[in-house]
């Protein structure tokens, strides 16, 4: 974790910081950081929490979802949980994107002849909170793990990011599809209402262990309750309120295997309020009784 609090460390890490690509990766119940100009980003977070702080949004990172943020952007973060969380980020170095995607989106044979020497389209994401994947998740996770234990090199670590960032942009392009599931006819309006739709997605997945509703979701959306509703079971197949339960029986499945709480603890702090209401939707789910999950978590591998 860089320890910006230290004066002498401070000033040889921000004579590199935001030049070139660099990895944070640590454990620690505590840590803030204050609101600073920074790369393109992927962002993880496991055994916990990581509150990012764009725009005047909230945005929590927690074990089931990872984060985007696209260079230029400014923004915080704060960590501040019971156990140790594993914060993970990956900055990568201008125009590290853009050459990626350059040499995705041209024929083999235009490469061969023409090997691209700068970048010429412009990167962006949709900063929304994303659910672990079977594209992203996996390079992510190995470019975690072998780091963790001090292998790789610098040419190592360049070639991984590469490789990352393809798989970034592949997996951008198959979300950025779901925009013609919106009923509209003009592109215009179907990518903002697109835009809409991943505000309600992160404001679910950071507040899941609130009190919130459907009206709080399409708030968030800046959308009517009923186009919201309409516009969410489009694109994604369930309605706001089946998301939002599938969210919180992951957060309650997870607690149960890695934790000591109580049910009624672990009810409350999804979001769910009950132990009643959590039995049933754990049943709903698979079937599986909070005593089988626990059990399951002292098995021996």
């Amino acid at each position: 974790m860089p320890a910006i609090w230290d004066a002498s460390f401070r000033q040889s890490f921000y004579a590199r910081w935001g030049r070139e690509s660099a990895v944070v990766t640590a454990r620690t119940r505590r840590v803030e950081y204050p609101e600073y100009r920074q790369l393109l980003s992927i962002k993880a977070a496991s055994g916990g929490s990581e509150h990012y702080f764009v725009g005047g949004r909230r945005i929590t990172v927690d074990d089931d979802t990872f984060l985007i943020l696209n260079a230029d952007r400014s923004y915080a973060s704060r960590i501040e949980d019971r156990t140790p969380v594993h914060t993970f980020s990956i900055f990568f170095r201008k125009n590290l994107a853009e050459e990626v995607l350059e040499t995705m989106s041209q024929p083999a044979e235009v490469l061969l002849d023409h090997p691209p020497d700068q970048a010429r389209s412009h990167v962006e994401f949709d900063e929304r909170l994303r659910t672990h994947d079977q594209i992203v998740t996996p390079a992510l996770n190995y470019i975690r793990r072998s780091l963790d234990a001090g292998e790789g090199n610098q040419a190592w670590f360049e070639e991984q990011l590469r490789l990352l960032l393809g798989r970034m942009l592949s997996a951008e392009h198959t979300h950025l599809r779901t925009r013609e599931l919106i009923p509209s006819a003009r592109p215009a309006t179907r990518r903002e209402l697109h835009r809409r739709l991943g505000l309600a997605i992160t404001f679910i997945h950071t507040f899941f262990g609130e009190a919130i509703g459907l009206k709080d979701m399409a708030s968030a959306a800046h959308l009517s309750t009923f186009h919201f509703l309409r516009l969410f079971k489009a694109v994604y197949g369930v309605t706001p309120s089946v998301y939002l339960n599938h969210k919180r029986t992951s957060a309650a499945e997870r607690l149960i295997r890695q934790s000591n709480w109580t049910m009624i603890e672990i009810a409350e702090q999804v979001g769910f309020g009950s132990r009643a209401s959590l039995f049933r939707h754990l049943k709903a789910s698979g079937g599986v009784a909070p005593r089988e999950l626990r059990g399951r978590a002292l098995e021996p591998c």
